[in-house]
């Protein structure tokens, strides 16, 4: 890693030291001796303060660029001894983040090992609120902020309004870099960066100078841990995206388990959703293997990092995707060829297109019907919509009691015209197909209106008619649906027998 001259000054042990800097960029990787030309910008330099001022002994130099420190009644050999250990603990300190991005809990980690570094308290806490990681180490004692974070594990609801009204929290969220501000909980500054990754804000990095006052370059410091704090948040985006959070809440909603409605909404929010406008569609996938899924992790980061505003989750051996619509990053033709994509290896059911989030527990079954269906006929991908018929004639086969609530002379007509090979029940149902128009009902049936006729004049005296003649006058649709639910059975199931 890189240091600015600042990070050095601090670290040294000489109580007569004087900085004369003018920039104190972090461009420090090594350290060498003073020579007389060939600077390298890279690099800091030591040497004895007679070789460029004359007439003084005694006092060493280290100079990086146009920044200085003079270190009075030093020796240059034990100055350059001991900021090569400053740079060797930098080095030691980069190596040990880079070892905690291996590690589960790594954000954790990444602060522990950095309290040597920054010697103050520091946490990285959600959007909600919530902690992602909490230095270890530092008590509630230090002040009663920090005691009532560790108390609550984060921020709680009333501090983070408690922040909006009084430091504009939604401007301090705007910190793209380290940014040093006062704060308003006691005599002491907090250091903020927002965690963007993957287009998303995933949390926000403070480190509270609760212990000791800030020094000059904390800021670089904090951007190199910054770094690798994103670059596990990416590896691990299942966890720290608002995406992966909410689908915490989706999975509650889809087994009807008890959630957070509040932390729900937030989620919603940030993800731009409008609950009230936006359309939904579910997603299930399921590898084609008999055993473990092998292609499952890396198909979910796939999906994760393409479907941006969606929810990509993993449970047990699927691959959930909940899209909304209205502000999917792939739609159309792009979202096809990316699950075509997919297809030599996955079964992928389909939901129907759905408003309303809280009906996502229905969908969800529906989707996992549509992958049920994808492997009893050896497809690859099945959506709901394409077989509204089958599962209709599934719901009327799974109870016999449907059978008996057909309107009885429907089923006496069907049998009639089975045992006389006549058509008069396809004419009643034209009859009501039609909405009782008889040119419309006889086009239906492919035949003359005489005949459509004819057939009608026999059919009153075949069953009673004034239920019918009633029905068709007043047009209620109670009564006619229940025609509909009679003829929508004799011509599935009783057709089947």
């Amino acid at each position: 890693m890189k240091i600015s001259i600042w990070n050095i000054y601090h670290r040294l042990s000489y109580p007569n030291r004087i900085p004369l800097v003018k920039d104190g960029n972090p461009t420090i990787k090594g350290v060498r001796w003073i020579v007389t030309k060939d600077l390298n910008p890279d690099m800091v330099y030591i040497g004895n303060e007679a070789e460029f001022f004359a007439g003084i002994e005694g006092n060493t130099i280290i100079v990086h660029r146009n920044d200085m420190i003079l270190v009075q009644n030093a020796e240059p050999q034990e100055v350059f001894n001991e900021v090569s250990s400053i740079m060797e603990m930098y080095q030691r300190w980069d190596e040990a983040l880079e070892e905690c991005g291996a590690k589960p809990n790594g954000l954790t980690e990444m602060l522990a090992a950095s309290s040597e570094i920054f010697q103050n308290p520091a946490f990285i806490y959600a959007p909600d609120g919530k902690a992602l990681a909490i230095a270890p180490g530092y008590p509630g004692s230090i002040h009663w902020h920090w005691a009532e974070i560790l108390e609550h594990h984060g921020l709680t609801e009333e501090r983070i309004e408690y922040l909006q009204k009084t430091i504009d929290l939604t401007n301090v969220f705007l910190d793209r870099k380290p940014t040093i501000r006062d704060s308003y909980m006691g005599d002491h500054q907090y250091l903020h960066c927002s965690l963007v990754v993957n287009g998303y804000m995933a949390g926000h990095f403070v480190i509270f100078s609760m212990l000791h006052p800030f020094e000059s370059g904390v800021e670089h410091l904090a951007s190199n841990l910054i770094v690798h704090m994103l670059r596990y948040m990416l590896r691990h985006y299942e966890i720290y995206s608002p995406t992966s959070r909410i689908s915490t809440f989706i999975s509650a909603l889809i087994h009807e388990r008890p959630y957070e409605k509040k932390e729900f909404l937030l989620f919603q929010k940030l993800l731009g959703w409008n609950d009230g406008e936006d359309v939904y569609q579910f997603y299930i996938l399921k590898e084609m293997v008999k055993g473990e899924p092998v292609l499952l992790s890396r198909t979910y980061l796939k999906l994760s990092s393409a479907l941006k505003s969606s929810v990509v989750f993993q449970e047990n051996n699927l691959l959930l995707l909940l899209l909304n619509l209205n502000h999917a990053s792939l739609k159309g033709e792009e979202l096809d060829r990316l699950l075509d994509s997919l297809g030599r290896s996955f079964y992928c059911g389909v939901s129907s297109p759905f408003r309303k989030i809280e009906q996502v527990s229905c969908y969800y079954k529906q989707a996992l019907a549509e992958v049920i269906r994808c492997k009893e006929q050896h497809l690859r991908r099945s959506q709901g919509i394409d077989h509204i018929g089958d599962h209709l004639l599934t719901l009327l086969k799974q109870n016999p009691l449907n059978g008996a609530y057909i309107v009885p002379e429907l089923r006496a007509l069907a049998e009639y015209d089975r045992k006389e090979q006549t058509h008069y029940y396809e004419t009643l149902r034209a009859w009501f197909y039609s909405g009782f128009h008889p040119t419309s009902a006889a086009f239906m049936l492919g035949i003359h209106r005489n005949s459509f006729n004819y057939r009608m004049e026999r059919l009153r005296q075949l069953i009673p008619f004034e239920k019918i003649d009633w029905i068709a006058a007043n047009r209620d649709v109670k009564k006619i649906n229940e025609y509909f639910y009679s003829f929508l059975y004799l011509d599935s199931v009783d057709s089947l027998k």
